[in-house]
Order: C-alpha cells, then structure tokens, then sequence
C-alpha cells in the first residue's frame, strides 16, 4: 500500500506552495497532474469547514465566479472537497496585484491607469450582467500580469441575483476604504 501524498489535492492538483490567503481561505501554486499546468488552489481554513455561513460563502463564490467568463476575470477550473477541505482551482496568474504594483513603482501613468480601469470596468460590466455585483474591488482583488493583462479575482463576498443574502442587517461586507457609498448608508449593493 502506498502513502498517500499529503500535499495532493482531489487525486489530481499537487500544491508546491502558499502563494496568498484572504479572510477565509489560503491559496497555494499546483500543478494539475492531469492537463500538465500550473493552477491556483483556493482552499478554505479547515475551522471554516465547519461553519455553515462560511461554507455557504465559499460556495457562493465558486458559484458566482464559474458563471463568468471573460479575458479579464480568473477563469474557475474546477471545484470540489477533499478530505473534509473545501477548495476552488483557478487560473494561475504569473504576475503582481495591483496594490503590490503601485508600492513598488509609485502612482501610474495616466494612460496606463486609464488602460487598467478600462479592463476593470470591463469585466464588472460583465459580471454585472450576469447579476453579480463583486463588493470588494480593490487593488489587492486585481491581478496584473507582466503584459499588463488584468484579472479580477476574489468573488468571496460577491452578491449575487436570487442568492441566499448571508449579510446581516445593520453589518456590512468589503473593504472600509473601498466601500460602495450605497453599502455605506447601509442600503443594498448595487451595479
């Protein structure tokens, strides 16, 4: 009997290493055994497994983010669970947030950022007609890839059309900084 290789994922996506993590979930570098590429493995905290507004969440997300497809959104592979983990392979993006761009080179130029928001609005436009409003875009949620290629990621809080509301009433999703001023007034998210 052979052991069973603690750092493959559903039998197919060896993890090689923590890339990035979020408020619910750790995302680790794999290598998909099966179609030889690179993906990102988005997996939710083992104590999160257990809470039913959690996982509610994370599948919502996965959900949300595999009813998009668009050159500027991360495209979603696969989801599943394995070993009690739930987990969401994505795209690997080879590249830097948009946050991590801006630190390391100061304010962008103006044609360059315009070319951003233009890739930005774009894939909210779609997500928007798909009835799924993201509620947390910022800089940490945009990839830039060395083409200057944009993907949005993170759909964690996304609200989405005909979906069970998971957000308490008087308590808010997001990012304070960037915050919707309707979600600041407490009022629903909207496109």
């Amino acid at each position: 009997m052979t052991r069973r290789n603690n750092n493959m994922i559903a039998n197919r996506y060896l993890a090689t290493h923590h890339i990035g993590q979020g408020g619910m979930a750790d995302v680790f570098l794999a290598h998909d055994t099966i179609l030889n590429r690179e993906v990102a493995v988005k997996i939710l905290r083992g104590e999160l497994s257990n809470d039913p507004v959690a996982l509610l969440r994370f599948q919502q997300e996965a959900q949300a983010s595999t009813a998009l497809s668009h050159p500027n959104i991360v495209d979603i592979y696969d989801v599943g669970e394995d070993r009690g983990h739930h987990f969401i392979v994505m795209e690997y993006v080879r590249g830097t947030t948009l946050k991590n761009l801006i630190k390391r080179r100061g304010a962008l130029l103006n044609e360059e950022a315009q070319d951003i928001m233009k890739q930005i609005t774009s894939a909210i436009v779609e997500a928007h007609k798909r009835g799924i409003i993201h509620r947390d875009i910022k800089p940490q949620n945009i990839l830039v890839k060395a083409d200057g290629t944009i993907k949005v990621v993170d759909f964690g809080i996304a609200l989405a059309q005909n979906s069970l509301q998971l957000t308490q009433k008087d308590s808010v999703m997001g990012s304070v900084h960037y915050l919707a001023p309707e979600l600041a007034r407490g009022e629903q998210a909207s496109a």
